[in-house]
């Protein structure tokens, strides 16, 4: 005996009816896109899994056979054109942090950016504009990988780029080299200088020396506001140059100019260790600022463009209503002079032209399509239901009617002459008796209607209604 399958669970039973939407995220890529400390590098996924989305087209099928007939992309560029603070304000993280992630997705060879100079429609240039592009099989790999690169060989060694050189107050024992050495002169086991122990300078000596880092540290974390000293990329948070000009420029110029421009460089420099010197010459030329101003500029013109379009559609909206409120009190007017002229007309005048109208609404409507054919079969119905007497008369009418179309042109029992009398036989009974189809009542309404609206005509051409006096009013 079989055993009973397991009954759903009701939440299962209810996602049946949830079609949830969303971007794709791999679990592989949690094992593959790491930060330099080895950790999955959340905000770098969630980026490249929404870059994913961009690029997955979107397909057009016919809808009889199922066949892609048609590839669209979701972007208008040649590329995602995407800003820090797009992401920024789309998934709740820092400017920073997507900037990173960014640079994480570039350094892992998964996506390219490339920055563009362009201009908008208006003619207004806008700088570094971001362009975003996957590279797919990298994606692909990493998406089948079972354990991260970093894992399997130690993690990658940093660009050289990423390693302050030794001008910029590096000591040579931080890079591995030998500290220099004088004949018999040894550094003490508990460390310090190397400075000669003298009786003079022993008592100098028992003080703690501080190093250029770690007065560089001091002074950035007392001087530099909390805003800025995040936006400063990691690598270069304890770097003398940086620092110094922070701290030069937040003196001059304020902690907004510093901050703008901060944003700036951690967004543009591009050049592998060129940070410092990047953030030195935007601070010198205001690079940031101006780019703000320019991002700026382009809010505030779309803006005015904005508000302009919903003027002038108001006042399109405002003036149609006006024209169609002028059409019905004119309309209403002539309506009233129309049946204030028909009142004071004559039975014998009113019903003259109601005849006029209404033959002139005949001739103008078309018979419907299948009407004949309605009107013959009611023709051959009713024929059937009439008397014996009655369709004798009508068969002796028609055989006159023929006779003396044809003359003596075909004999009485040729097929041609039997097939003209029942044709005319038809026609006889469609002009005694009323026959009522769908289609002739359909006609009879629109004639009617047509019939109303030549008489109105008629009456206001012949009473010369549509005259406008000198005050404006109809007469």
């Amino acid at each position: 005996m079989s055993e009973s399958p397991t009954p759903i669970n009701p939440v299962c039973q209810q996602m049946l009816n949830c079609r949830l939407t969303g971007n794709i995220t791999p679990i592989s890529w949690f094992r593959n896109i790491l930060t330099g400390s080895g950790k999955p590098d959340v905000v770098a996924i969630i980026l490249l899994s929404d870059i994913v989305y961009w690029y997955t087209p979107m397909m057009t099928r016919d809808e009889h056979t199922g066949d892609v007939i048609g590839i669209q992309q979701k972007f208008q560029a040649d590329k995602l054109q995407k800003t820090y603070q797009e992401y920024a304000d789309i998934f709740g993280f820092s400017k920073n942090q997507i900037k990173n992630a960014i640079d994480n997705l570039c350094n892992q060879d998964l996506i390219t950016r490339e920055f563009r100079h362009i201009k908008t429609g208006t003619g207004l240039a806008i700088t570094n504009v971001m362009y975003i592009e996957p590279i797919f099989d990298n994606i692909v790999k990493i998406s089948n990988k079972i354990r991260s690169p970093q894992k399997d060989r130690g993690y990658p060694p940093k660009k050289l780029g990423d390693i302050p050189v030794k001008s910029e107050g590096i000591s040579p024992q931080k890079h591995g080299g030998p500290p220099p050495k004088k004949s018999g002169d040894l550094p003490p086991k508990s460390g310090g200088t190397y400075t000669k122990i003298t009786t003079k300078n022993s008592t100098e000596n028992t003080t703690t020396t501080t190093t250029a880092c770690e007065a560089a540290a001091v002074t950035f974390e007392n001087c530099i506001p909390e805003p800025i000293r995040s936006g400063i990329p990691e690598l270069y948070q304890d770097h003398k140059d940086v620092l110094a000009n922070i701290e030069a420029y937040l003196q001059s110029h304020g902690e907004s100019y510093v901050t703008t421009e901060l944003d700036y460089a951690a967004a543009h420099s591009t050049k592998d260790g060129g940070f410092p010197a990047f953030f030195r010459r935007s601070l010198e030329n205001g690079w940031g600022t101006e780019n703000l101003k320019i991002q700026q500029a382009a809010q505030t013109e779309q803006l005015i463009r904005q508000r302009r379009q919903r003027k002038k559609e108001l006042e399109d909206k405002r003036t149609e209503q006006q024209h169609l409120a002028d059409i019905e009190k004119r309309d209403r007017q002539i309506d009233q002079k129309i049946q204030e002229t028909i009142d004071r007309l004559t039975p014998s005048e009113l019903g003259r032209i109601e005849k006029e109208a209404w033959a002139e609404a005949e001739r103008k409507t078309p018979e419907l399509r299948g009407q004949q054919g309605q009107m013959l079969a009611a023709a051959k119905e009713k024929l059937s239901a009439l008397p014996d007497h009655e369709r004798d008369s009508l068969f002796q009418a028609a055989k006159a009617t023929v006779v003396a179309a044809i003359g003596g042109l075909l004999g009485e029992n040729h097929p041609g002459f039997q097939r003209a009398i029942d044709n005319q036989v038809l026609r006889e009974v469609q002009q005694r008796y009323p026959l009522k189809t769908p289609l002739a009542g359909l006609r009879q309404e629109r004639i009617k209607k047509e019939a109303q609206r030549i008489l109105k005509t008629i009456i206001i051409h012949s009473h010369g209604l549509l005259k406008i006096d000198d005050a404006g009013e109809t007469t």
